[in-house]
């Protein structure tokens, strides 16, 4: 489905005011109009695509030109001069970075860089409707690229795979996998249970059974619960392995992203699981803060000191969940044969694509699976560990405190960069070497971009807007663009912004970034109080001794939760501490309501 005229233009005004923000004052009045002008006749010829396609491509180039010191104009975009390596748009700024010849300059100016990345990548993660061809060949990639997994048998890569095993026996030789307290994942699953049904498991897979068995892991009253719900327990349907199902799902202008939804009971294992093995990885002393799930602080600190000193490189991998063999997982953990035993019983061996093709898995777990984010970081940082230690002689534990892995962002030291590289493609993992930042002064990893110290992450829009008063995800997610814009220091794009919020859907109250209701973000409580007492109704509170404002508000949508009995304690004491067991949260359910409510 295409983007209405009227998205279009939304998104072209944007962009305008973005340009007329000009923050190094860097271009004079006849460029700045020149570049506003091209945006304008491009995207009325181009569509949308102009600024989620070919603007980012633009984008890429920078980045290349940041780590490689050469910059490369990709097709699309004339040179300032027929002698000049530099594009006509946006000149004035890419002139303080490189030189005629598109080499980059000693003294490059990182904020003629964050804003170059701010232009140019604006669009580029907007979640757009994807089309059945964009689908189809996302999913024959995703076959394609299981069907060519295979792991070699050399001398050299059995050797690592060795070394690997040993440090894998070493992290969790005392780990019971069985040790366990099995929940439920936010997502979808393959089964399609929703709600309070999840609660009330119907199949019973003999591959979970055998190790993981039901009267255990599935109830909480052991026999006492059994005695009581045995024409459930009766009932299960007995099946000996189950089988996920992939959906697409909106990820940026190149496409959808795949997610493989899991059956209901392997999930409920999954995610108990998953959480043994990050709690032993975050906590063991060798790979404390060096496989981070929960902190990505320690990466994004390490990407930007290293833009300045680059003691560090990041290196980006290419489908880095699925090109995860199984037979690489066996060989990591063969020496752990308990917790591989119990991998291998929640791991579904194939999954249902959109278009009816089951595809038996050679991969360890797709993305979706609660097992792919642990298992995945674990076999990373540890093949880099054992390789580099082997190849260097150097200590494991000395390599694995240089060594950081969040999921598939990872860390090493420059000159270790070639060595790591050449490491990973060993064993069948792909490395995007334009996305790696090996050379100069660029760095990126866990959301933090840099150059030269600086950070220069680009503000990105999401969510689509549509301008209904009733769209509470678009409002949540524009209110915060346009603080995070007057944060960055472009005023004038950020007034334009909430200028169009509340053209859709009425005066955006003030509050401070404590406040608990989307608000335009002041320095204090009582600036906040002052500006919202002259567009909203307010009253004292006696209970709480406060003013209080009817303010627009987002909740999500809940209902009484109808279950009792032993389920009900089952999902009382399997939820997060921080949920309402009373209340079932619909998915998907944000709305805007107004109420009383306090400034911070």
């Amino acid at each position: 489905m295409e983007p209405l005229k009227s998205q279009v233009d939304f998104y072209v005004d944007l962009l305008e005011q973005l340009l007329r923000c000009d923050p190094l004052s860097a271009a004079s009045k006849a460029s700045l109009e020149r570049d506003v002008l091209t945006i304008r006749h491009r995207a009325r010829h181009e569509g949308l695509s102009f600024l989620t396609k070919t603007l980012p491509s633009l984008g890429k180039a920078l980045d290349q030109g940041l780590t490689s010191a050469k910059f490369l104009i990709p097709s699309g975009f004339i040179r300032s001069h027929k002698n000049h390596s530099i594009p006509a748009f946006l000149q004035a700024y890419f002139n303080l970075v490189f030189d005629a010849s598109g080499t980059i300059l000693a003294d490059s100016d990182p904020g003629a860089v964050k804003h170059l990345r701010q232009v140019l990548f604006f669009a580029y993660k907007l979640e757009l409707p994807f089309t059945e061809e964009q689908i189809s060949s996302s999913l024959d990639g995703f076959v394609s690229t299981d069907e060519s997994l295979s792991l070699s048998h050399d001398e050299e890569s059995s050797k690592i795979l060795e070394v690997a095993s040993f440090i894998i026996e070493d992290i969790f030789k005392d780990l019971n996998p069985l040790d366990i307290t099995p929940r439920h994942g936010p997502g979808a699953v393959a089964t399609g249970e929703r709600g309070d049904t999840k609660w009330e498991f119907s199949r019973l897979y003999n591959q979970i059974h055998q190790t993981f068995p039901y009267y255990d892991y599935f109830v909480v009253g052991a026999g006492s619960e059994l005695i009581d719900r045995k024409d459930w327990y009766m009932r299960l349907t007995r099946l000996d392995q189950g089988c996920a199902k992939v959906i697409p799902v909106p990820k940026d202008s190149r496409g959808p992203r795949l997610i493989s939804c899991e059956p209901l009971e392997y999930q409920w294992i999954q995610q108990g699981l998953g959480r043994k093995i990050v709690s032993r990885l975050e906590s063991f002393s060798m790979t404390k803060g060096q496989i981070n799930f929960t902190d990505q602080s320690i990466n994004r600190t390490i990407a930007l000191t290293s833009s300045l000193d680059q003691r560090f490189a990041t290196i980006d991998l290419k489908d880095a969940s699925d090109r995860v063999s199984l037979e690489l997982v066996e060989s990591v953990f063969k020496r752990t044969p308990a917790l591989l035993r119990a991998l291998k019983a929640c791991r579904t061996s194939a999954t249902l694509l959109p278009d009816g093709r089951i595809v038996e898995f050679k991969k360890f777990a797709p993305m979706g699976s609660a097992l792919c984010f642990p298992v995945e970081a674990a076999v990373f940082w540890v093949l880099l560990v054992a390789s580099i230690s082997r190849h260097l002689k150097l200590k494991r534990r000395y390599v694995g405190k240089r060594v950081f892995v969040y999921g598939d962002d990872i860390i090493v030291p420059h000159e270790w960069a070639t060595l790591s590289i050449q490491s990973l493609e060993m064993f069948d993992l792909k490395v995007n070497l334009s996305k790696c930042c090996i050379q100069g002064n660029f760095r990126e990893s866990c959301g933090m971009d840099a150059f030269k110290g600086i950070r220069v992450t680009p503000i990105r829009l999401k969510t689509l807007w549509s301008g209904r008063k009733t769209d509470g995800s678009a409002y949540v997610s524009y209110i915060q663009t346009a603080n995070a814009l007057f944060a960055e220091g472009y005023v004038q794009c950020s007034d334009f912004l909430f200028k169009k919020i509340e053209q859709a859907y009425g005066k955006v109250p003030y509050g401070t970034a404590f406040s608990s209701y989307p608000c335009k973000v002041v320095s204090s409580p009582e600036e906040a109080v002052e500006y919202n007492s002259k567009n909203f109704r307010s009253k004292t509170s006696r209970r709480y001794q406060r003013i209080e404002f009817f303010l627009p508000r987002i909740i999500s949508k809940k209902k009484r939760t109808k279950l009792d009995g032993w389920t009900r304690l089952l999902r009382d004491l399997t939820m997060p501490q921080t949920d309402d067991p009373s209340s079932i949260v619909e998915p998907r359910s944000i709305i805007i309501n107004r109420g009383w409510t306090p400034t911070f």
